[in-house]
């Protein structure tokens, strides 16, 4: 990349350290390792010793050929930064002639290393924030739909609180032939006559796939098969008898039973619904404070971004394959096309004719699967976006600051500010 100029003219100088990149090539490194006749040979010495502080110079740097691999010059931890920035003042302080170029621009780019190496630089990706935030906005639809089903299990728990339990307008026999989802919840004998119908239907059920389970029984020839559908029919005898009981107990129930009932009910929806809502809401907080802490986490030291290159060039791939993938769904879905409409002509006794078009019905099924490919690429996209921005969050901020050090620093000033307040208090 170094000795390719159009290549680096495309990347900036933090971009370019970022990637490991050197502005010197092998043959500059052995002509540094031969100055021994030079005058700045003790220089050149101190500045070849720099470049090998590096871990990463010294356990896996050897190429085929026998040479190091350039971009394992940069300093993995703060004590190989300190120590390449020492050797390399030692190196300058060697110097004995000043005018040499190709020492000038051997330190000056080492120089940029190990100052690269020693700032925070942020290295986040937007591609990775643009995904996430396809994830934000599904995450915030949810928990609007999860606040909204909570508010209609408020209205239905109010609803029945606000019945005359005294008298009901409607009776019960009405009621039962009346009754439907959208009204049994308009007073206590539309709730009984919904009870009563539920557990009678639910009853019948039972009884006739009990007496169903025990016919195959009968009939078939496996005694296991036999075993296994008398199991069956006593389940749901046991079903019977549960809907039986509960159907009794709906029967006599009067208008207060049947209010306390239905609030049992309805507020068991609104406590699940709450729930629902609150842990949407808490995922939705959560996602919307992410981006920052991940913008945060990845303020990360130059040494940091070196030690760890190898992983951050894997994230990349997968954030590459994945939004490869997601394009490959996008132009299926825009290379689907219609079928062309047919024209259809009827001829009449009178000798008239009249022409219509018809769309072909295969027309939906193409609409399905193109809105089907478009979800799809965009939950590839906000997966593998939000997969990596946890990670590179967590990771990071185990990186890339010194929790414990942070910790001391701020129990000392909490301590200080404690015993300030104490004097003035004293003083008072």
């Amino acid at each position: 990349m170094a000795e390719n100029t159009e290549k680096k003219k495309r990347f900036t100088s933090e971009e370019l350290h970022e990637r490991g990149a050197v502005g010197f090539t092998m043959d500059d490194v052995r002509q540094a390792q031969n100055q021994q006749d030079s005058p700045n040979a003790k220089a050149y010495e101190l500045m070849v010793e720099a470049m090998a502080v590096s871990a990463n110079y010294a356990s896996d740097t050897i190429t085929d050929e026998g040479d190091i691999r350039l971009d394992d010059v940069y300093p993995t931890t703060l004590d190989e930064t300190l120590r390449m920035d020492q050797l390399l003042d030692q190196s300058e302080r060697a110097v004995k002639d000043d005018n040499d170029a190709d020492y000038n621009r051997l330190i000056l780019e080492l120089r940029g290393i190990v100052g690269w190496s020693r700032r925070r630089h942020f290295n986040f990706s937007w591609g990775i924030i643009f995904g996430t935030i396809i994830t934000i906005a599904a995450v915030m639809y949810w928990s609007s739909s999860d606040q909204d089903e909570k508010a209609r299990s408020e209205a239905r728990v109010e609803k029945v609180k606000a019945w005359n339990v005294e008298s009901d307008s409607i009776s019960l026999a009405t009621a039962l032939k009346t009754v439907s989802h959208e009204n049994y919840l308009n007073s206590p004998n539309y709730f009984k006559a919904d009870q009563i119908n539920t557990w009678q239907n639910r009853l019948d059920d039972a009884k006739k796939n009990a007496a169903d389970d025990r016919q195959k029984a009968d009939t078939c020839s496996s005694n296991d098969a036999r075993k296994r559908y008398l199991e069956w029919a006593e389940r749901q005898d046991k079903k019977a008898a549960e809907a039986e009981k509960r159907l009794a107990e709906a029967k006599e129930w009067d208008l207060k039973d049947s209010q306390k009932a239905a609030l049992k009910l309805t507020k068991g929806w609104l406590s699940r619904d709450a729930r629902a809502a609150a842990f949407s809401y808490c995922f939705m907080i959560f996602f919307l404070l992410l981006i920052p802490l991940y913008i945060f986490a990845n303020h990360s030291w130059g040494y940091v971004i070196t030690r760890h290159r190898r992983e951050s060039e894997i994230l990349a791939k997968i954030k590459a394959w994945g939004f490869s993938i997601a394009a490959g769904m996008f132009g299926a879905a825009a290379a689907l096309e219609f079928f062309p409409e047919t024209k259809v002509t009827t001829y009449w006794s009178d000798g008239s004719t009249t022409t219509h078009t018809e769309s072909n019905p295969l027309d939906m099924l193409i609409l399905a699967l193109k809105i089907g490919l478009v979800i799809a690429a965009i939950c590839v996209i906000a997966l593998v976006s939000t997969g990596i921005m946890l990670y590179s969050t967590i990771v990071g901020l185990k990186r890339n600051y010194d929790w414990k050090a942070i910790y001391a620093e701020a129990k000392a000033k909490g301590v200080a500010a404690k015993n300030v307040a104490e004097n003035l208090t004293k003083k008072a």
